[in-house]
Parts: structure tokens; C-alpha cells; sequence
């Protein structure tokens, strides 16, 4: 994996285990795919590039951080994806030849593909999944726009249909709790809302008609954000009130990818007036506000989805013609900063902690990283159980953790071989099942775990800020 800062403004892209953007590519290059995660593997299904259609799946394991490829049964694009009890769907879709009914279907726990049949041929379809059932809604037939939802139910594995309230494509689909979404799509500003507790449907609206927009959901909430007309809007929906709220883009967009990660909403690339963009519009649910980034690449019609903690954005195109096999990768970082700045050392700048990957801890897809630390110089990384606030004797920076647990030994260091850091920047892999605490420690949902980096610097010795981290 290639790991860059992301400039806000033109500059050289500068290594750094800081960043929180990264990129990697896709075994060919494809725009109009289709995107889903199951069990720890992110996989991206069909697509086109310049008339030529695929059944690349590339399969993304991020417990190993490996790639591996498979075969769809049709080459196609404009598919669906979606995901429920431990399969991924692919449904849909059109080639040359026409538009298709079929749906490929991949077992994550045994790694092997079968195929069923929707009801009706059907490209520009939207799908989701919630309380064992995936839906695949609406799309595109011979003659328009078609109501038909296929609906798969795990436990009794059967296939029954129903239908929206108005025939659409280029919809948008998203799950919140027991609740699926279909919103937008054509020139229509109606959202049906499926309930798999009660098998009943009902419908709302949104605050512009529009298609081509982008879903996802954060918590309780559910996200419309972009399309082609008035593609800024963003329409929210709280499940627990069914109450819609309204925000709005930096940039209007339609073809673009939303996804989730934690307590984010992320809206990636799409195009407005101007062609494709590289803006990612992201909504911290948290504290309520918007912020943005970018992509590395400018692009349209690309696939979203997040695998333990990493959000994904892949393929696209732009309008000119360019097709792209980049896989933007973005993680946030966990915890809670204190001890912030830490003490500036002899480069100039205080040294900085962050932490990525999975909080959940069965998952074991924890890393520390540490950034602006002296060039040449060594560290490694500490924990403990409490906050502190110590400057050890001959030492230029503030330990900032103690151990308070009954019979803890002291603050543990993660300086077995092979975990010994070199400035400027550097990262591990945290077992989660055994903290070097004295004695050892498991980690368990609900503990919350304080980090720190120690490093020498000329000749004495430094600490990076800190971070508080709660596991769930």
C-alpha cells in the first residue's frame, strides 16, 4: 500500500504514517462498478472502460492488507452490491448485449460463487440490506423505469418481490436499523421505506427531485446527499423520530459514492459544471459538522465501501474520456488527543501520535503511528491505563500515562524486537489480545487505553502528544 499526505493546496505528496489518505489500484482500470464489504474483505465488482465491459471482482482482505481477483458469470456495469449474512450480492447490470437479471453471489466464509436470477432484467438499480434481507429496487428496462424489488431473506432463503410507489432508476439506496431506503431516482423526489420487522412500506419525500445521488447511513441516521438537480442538497432522516433535516454539499455533484465509517458520513468525487471533482464532503455526527478533503484523483461514477475501519473510493472516470483504477483509502484517527503540542524537538516540531484501523476489538485491526520525529532517531510506543503528567529525569518531553489498575507493574513499552520505530515517522500493528502492560493485558470492549510515543532525540530523549481510546 502506498500511504501520502493529501495537500489542501498543489504540492508534492510526502510520505508519512500520519496519513490518513492513501492510495492503491484496482487489477483494471473501470468506471460504473459496484462496491460491498462482507467479513473483512472489500470487493469491487464489473464496470467499463471505453466500451469494454468486465467481471473483474477485485477482493480487497484488509486483515492481510492483500488483494486477490475473481470473476463475475456476466461481464457488466451499472450492477448493485450489497451484503448480508456474511454473502455479498451483485445483481443486475448491462453490457452490449443488453441488461441482465442475474446475481452473483459470494460466500465469505468459504470463498466460493454462485448465482440466482431477479425477477426482471434490470441495469441502474439500487440495493440495501437490513434485518436479513437485501432489496434490490427499481433501475432501468427496455421500455423506462420499472417499481420491482426483488427481496432475498436469509433465513428461510427464498425470493419474493414488491414494488415502489413510482418506477425510477438511478436511485439511491441506504439501511438504517430495521429500515431500508430508496430514495430519488429520474425526476422524483419520493422516498419508500421498507420495515423488514413488519414487512410494510411507506414513503416520504425528499427535499429536491433529483437522481443520480449518492446514500449511506451513520447511527440512526440516513443520508441523501448530491444528484442532478440541486446537487448540493444533502437530506437527512432520523430513524428514531422519522424527522428529515436538510445540509448541504461544498460543491454540487451528481455520480458521486457515499459511505460510512465510525460516526462519519463521506460524499466522494462526482460531477458538477465543471467535470469531475476530487472533494470529499464529510459530516462528523459527533459534533455536528462538515469539513472536506480530496480525492487523489478527480473522477465520477466511482464504488464506496468501508472494511474494518478503511473507507474505500475506487475506478471512475471523467467525462473527457479518462478511466481510473485508484483506490483512495481513507482512515480517521481514533481517540482523544491530550498532552497537545507535545514538546518541539530537535527538528523543529512536536513529535504526533495517531492511532487507525478498527476500534472494534475482535476485529484485531489496531495501529499506532507516530510523525515529525528526528530523522535517524529510534522510539517505540507506550501504554497505560490513566492519564498522566511526568517529565522523566534528562528528558526533554512529558510522559503523559500511568498504569492504575490493582497490581500493574508499571506503564507498558511496545519495544520487543521488530517494533523499534526510526524517525521521522513510523507504525505498528497492536495485538489487542496481549498490551506489554506487566503482567500482560487483553484488551476488552469498553476499556479505554492511553498512548505514547518515546524517541531519543540527539542527545536526549522526547515524547509525542498523546491519545485517549476507547474500544468497543
Amino acid at each position: 500500500m502506498h500511504r501520502f499526505f493529501f495537500c489542501a493546496v498543489s504540492c508534492a505528496l510526502v510520505p508519512s504514517a500520519l496519513a490518513q489518505w492513501t492510495t492503491d489500484t484496482l487489477s483494471v482500470a473501470r468506471t460504473q462498478l459496484a462496491a460491498t464489504s462482507v467479513e473483512g474483505k472489500a470487493l469491487f465488482a464489473g464496470g467499463v472502460t471505453l466500451g469494454t465491459y468486465h467481471d473483474t471482482v477485485d477482493i480487497y482482505d484488509a486483515q492481510t492488507e492483500t488483494w486477490s481477483t475473481a470473476s463475475l458469470s456476466i461481464a457488466r456495469s451499472q450492477l448493485a452490491a450489497a451484503s448480508v449474512g456474511g454473502k455479498a450480492f451483485f445483481a443486475g447490470g448491462r453490457n452490449q448485449g443488453g441488461r441482465f437479471a442475474r446475481v452473483d453471489i459470494y460466500d465469505a466464509a468459504t470463498g466460493t460463487w454462485s448465482t440466482a436470477g431477479l425477477s426482471q432484467p434490470r441495469a441502474r438499480l439500487a440495493a440495501a440490506a437490513a434485518g436479513g434481507k437485501v432489496l434490490f429496487a427499481g433501475g432501468e428496462v427496455t421500455l423506462g423505469s420499472t417499481t420491482r424489488v426483488d427481496i432475498y431473506d436469509t433465513q428461510t432463503d427464498t425470493w419474493t418481490t414488491a414494488e415502489l410507489s413510482e418506477p425510477r432508476k438511478s436511485l439511491a439506496a441506504t439501511a438504517v436499523g430495521d429500515l431500508v431506503l430508496f430514495g430519488g431516482g429520474d425526476a422524483s423526489d419520493r422516498v419508500d421505506i421498507y420495515d423488514t420487522s413488519t414487512d410494510t412500506w411507506s414513503t416520504a419525500s425528499l427535499s429536491i427531485a433529483r437522481h443520480s445521488l449518492a446514500a449511506t447511513s451513520v447511527g440512526g441516521l440516513a443520508f441523501f446527499g448530491g444528484g442532478s438537480v440541486g446537487g448540493d442538497s444533502v437530506d437527512i432522516m432520523d430513524a428514531a423520530s422519522g424527522t428529515w433535516t436538510t445540509a448541504t454539499l461544498s460543491v454540487p455533484r451528481r455520480k458521486l459514492a457515499a459511505t460510512s465509517v465510525g460516526a462519519l458520513a463521506l460524499f466522494a468525487g462526482g460531477a458538477g459544471g465543471f467535470g469531475a471533482g476530487d472533494v470529499v464532503d464529510i459530516f462528523d455526527t459527533g459534533t455536528q459538522t462538515w469539513s472536506t478533503s480530496n480525492l487523489s484523483v478527480a473522477r465520477q461514477s466511482l464504488a464506496a465501501t468501508t472494511v474494518l475501519g478503511r473507507v474505500m473510493f475506487a475506478g471512475g472516470s471523467v467525462e473527457q474520456g479518462g478511466i481510473f483504477d485508484t483506490v483512495d483509502i481513507f482512515e480517521p484517527e481514533h481517540g482523544v488527543r491530550y498532552c497537545s503540542p507535545a514538546n518541539p524537538n530537535s527538528s523543529g516540531a512536536p513529535g504526533r501520535i495517531a492511532s487507525h484501523g478498527s476500534l472494534v476489538v475482535s476485529e484485531q485491526s489496531f495501529t499506532l503511528a507516530a510523525a515529525d520525529l528526528p530523522v535517524g532517531e529510534f522510539g517505540y510506543f507506550l501504554v497505560g491505563s490513566g492519564q498522566g503528567t511526568v517529565q522523566p529525569p534528562g528528558s526533554d518531553g512529558v510522559l503523559c500515562l500511568v498504569c492504575t489498575f490493582q497490581g500493574c507493574g508499571g506503564i507498558g513499552r511496545f519495544n520487543q524486537a521488530g517494533r523499534i520505530i526510526q524517525g521521522p515517522v513510523g507504525s505498528i500493528d497492536v495485538d489487542l489480545s496481549h498490551l506489554p502492560m506487566s503482567p500482560p493485558v487483553a484488551v476488552q470492549p469498553g476499556d479505554t487505553w492511553n498512548f505514547q510515543c518515546w524517541y531519543r532525540d540527539l542527545g536526549s530523549s522526547n515524547f509525542t502528544d498523546a491519545i485517549s481510546v476507547t474500544f468497543i
